[in-house]
């Protein structure tokens, strides 16, 4: 039977989250029943959908999230994502003036003294494939804070309880290609993924609203072949960016 041992609660998380250990390994729980009630995503589900996230990045075979299970607790089940020793570094809010080359701007605004400044991330093929991935799970909540680069160099995205909407909820920091043709590797990952969806586990994680709508926004941007762009329906951007 696995020993999970919490260590601290992580008071940046909206929802009940802990640091904890399983088995010795160091993971993030988040248990359903400590979910806080959402208007637009059905309670206790947040969890299943951190799962899915997981299960679509290995369908897609791009390793961004971090391993996330399922374990069941005494309360109902919690979401167990491993824990990676990183740190947000390639979305940053720069001086209008100073955004680096090989960063792309995605936002205009000013700082609490009025002085011009920009939100941008850097033009790297690892933040297209987490880009791509928020559009296809219909990512809600893609902050800067939310992507993290570990010692080694690798980058992670974490938090995805709300995804899998079946209405458009697309809201992200990574609209620096908004419209700008995919890769064609990268849209070839797309179109194999395709056909393993409905064979996979994400059948048992989502409803069948939820699976058929994430298999049409996935062929329209195969078909598009272009990154998605904002859409003034809904807000195109989480709060906070960070």
């Amino acid at each position: 039977m696995s020993q999970l041992r919490i260590i601290e609660r992580l008071p940046q998380a909206s929802n009940g989250a802990f640091l904890a250990e399983l088995d010795g390994v160091k993971v993030v729980f988040k248990p359903n029943h400590l979910e806080k009630e959402l208007w637009d995503f059905p309670t206790g589900t947040l969890a299943l959908r951190e799962r899915a996230t997981y299960v679509m990045d290995q369908l897609l075979g791009w390793d961004l999230v971090p391993t996330t299970d399922l374990v069941e607790t005494e309360q109902g089940f919690a979401s167990v994502q491993h824990w990676v020793e990183s740190a947000p570094s390639l979305v940053e809010i720069f001086p209008s003036s100073e955004v680096p080359d090989g960063w792309l701007e995605v936002l205009d605004g000013q700082g609490s003294s009025g002085e011009p400044l920009t939100l941008a991330h850097q033009d790297l093929e690892v933040l297209m494939k987490i880009a791509l991935l928020d559009a296809i799970v219909n990512n809600a909540d893609r902050k800067g804070g939310h992507i993290l680069t570990s010692d080694d160099g690798a980058t992670y995205a974490i938090d995805h309880g709300v995804t899998f909407h079946d209405e458009p909820k697309l809201r992200t920091v990574l609209w620096g290609w908004a419209g700008q043709e995919i890769p064609a590797h990268l849209l070839a990952d797309l179109a194999r993924v395709a056909e393993k969806i409905l064979a996979s586990e994400l059948k048992d994680l989502l409803t069948e609203h939820e699976l058929l709508a994430t298999l049409e926004r996935l062929n329209e941007i195969t078909e598009s072949g272009v990154f998605c762009v904002p859409n003034d329906e809904w807000p195109s951007l989480p709060w906070p960016l960070f």
